[in-house]
């Protein structure tokens, strides 16, 4: 693995992580369910 594809794997991780945040703290937090995750 060399470091362009190691940069990448880490950036897509890291959006991976925020969509995750986000997610958790519509349920959690804020108490409305998203839909996309509703289906």
């Amino acid at each position: 693995m060399n470091f362009l594809q190691f940069l990448g794997a880490l950036e897509i991780g890291l959006i991976y992580g925020l969509v995750a945040i986000g997610v958790y703290l519509t349920f959690r937090v804020i108490d409305f369910p998203d839909l996309t995750v509703d289906g």
